[in-house]
């Protein structure tokens, strides 16, 4: 009898495995939020468990971002080194993540002051994204910002050839397609203005090429480098952009909830609450089928077509059109007009939506910091 309650005691008093999910999922929420003690207590709890292979290769993965991204160089060996690692993670990933181990990692040299520099116009007037003159290898470029190209920055496989950047091994896939392979490979320095960001690791892939053919760019700025350069202050009135790493003080309106590296922004539209997507990847402001399911009979709506192009593809459906929609986001009133909305499935955004530059140059000025997590939009 006494075993059996020693037995019983043990199992109460041990990590329960069902709680896995949520301790995976709280560890990457630290991770990404910059709690990064905390997350390293999660994922010691975690490794304590019997999990199943793919939850312990979700841990191997989140324990060395962790690390990595962090700049502890000693503890990101030390979690490669060890035998968690090497038992659980995938071989593929494994040979990148030693890769890794052998480059210097990204760092950033900063101005004496902050520049404003030029924005430049990529796209049609009125549905354009916003753009900036960069050197990546020494080579003029116009580069776009995309809060929403979370991982890497991007390129073609052509450019890439041409600027030398130097493969490390890894393959991703585009939305699960197949077809759509790219590969890590990693820049020597990325120059915006007087800012220098030494060893930035972009996808290349000739998948980009599909967004050239209708916006004049060379490379997308990506989140892994908008994490690192504090404020991002976009000026719509004048036209600049500015990366600052003295955080400005100025007053923060967070009317937006955080979620994998997405800001959701809480306004209306004719009147109904919604929560869109901040996006400056996407040059138009639009609305997705959980919008439709929640207000299907409008009268207002007109049947049209949308055409999406994304890194690995491009495709025409069916949608519904807003001729006039009006709009309250942060306080700040405005109208856009021919707002879509898209009925096929598009994208994981927990949202209604898209708020894309259209509806951002709405607003006077936005100061954005992906690594500190704030957004702030002045009327």
């Amino acid at each position: 009898m006494r075993i059996f309650l020693i037995a019983i005691l043990a199992l109460i008093s041990s990590p329960s495995t069902q709680d896995y999910p949520t301790l995976i999922a709280e560890a990457r929420t630290c991770f990404e939020t910059g709690r990064h003690e905390e997350c390293d207590a999660l994922l010691a709890e975690l490794r304590g468990m019997k999990l199943k292979r793919l939850q312990r290769r979700k841990v191997c993965t989140l324990w060395l971002d962790n690390t990595y991204h962090t700049g502890r160089h000693e503890a990101f060996l030390e979690a490669l080194g060890s035998k968690y690692v090497k038992q659980n993670l995938d071989r593929t990933d494994y040979d990148y993540w030693r890769k890794v181990s052998l480059l210097h990692p990204m760092e950033v040299v900063w101005p004496q002051e902050p520049e404003l520099l030029p924005l430049k116009t990529i796209g049609p007037q009125g549905k354009s994204l916003y753009g900036i003159d960069v050197m990546v290898n020494g080579k003029p470029l116009v580069g776009m910002i995309d809060n929403c190209c979370c991982n890497y920055c991007s390129i073609s496989t052509e450019l890439a050839e041409q600027l030398g950047v130097r493969p490390i091994g890894k393959t991703i896939r585009y939305n699960g397609n197949r077809q759509a392979k790219a590969y890590i490979g990693i820049v020597d320095s990325l120059v915006i203005g007087g800012l220098v960001v030494k060893n930035v690791l972009f996808d290349v892939s000739d998948n980009i090429e599909t967004v050239q053919a209708v916006f004049p760019l060379d490379i997308i700025i990506g989140g892994n480098v908008l994490r690192r350069v504090g404020d991002m202050i976009i000026d719509n009135v004048n036209g600049t952009v500015a990366f600052s790493n003295k955080t400005l003080d100025l007053p923060r309106n967070l009317v937006w909830t955080y979620v994998n590296h997405d800001y959701y922004i809480d306004g209306t539209l004719d009147g109904n609450a919604v929560s869109l997507l901040f996006d400056t990847g996407s040059n138009d402001t639009h609305l997705n089928k959980k919008y439709y399911e929640r207000f299907p009979s409008d009268s207002t709506y007109a049947e049209a077509t949308v055409t999406t192009v994304m890194m690995d593809r491009s495709w025409t459906t069916k949608a519904y059109l807003i001729e006039e929609a009006h709009f309250n986001m942060c306080g700040k009133d405005f109208i856009l007009n021919d707002v879509t909305i898209r009925l096929e499935d598009y994208g994981n955004s927990r949202g209604d939506g898209s708020l894309g530059v259209d509806a951002l140059r709405q607003f006077k000025s936005i100061v954005f910091n992906a690594g500190k997590l704030y957004l702030q939009l002045t009327l």
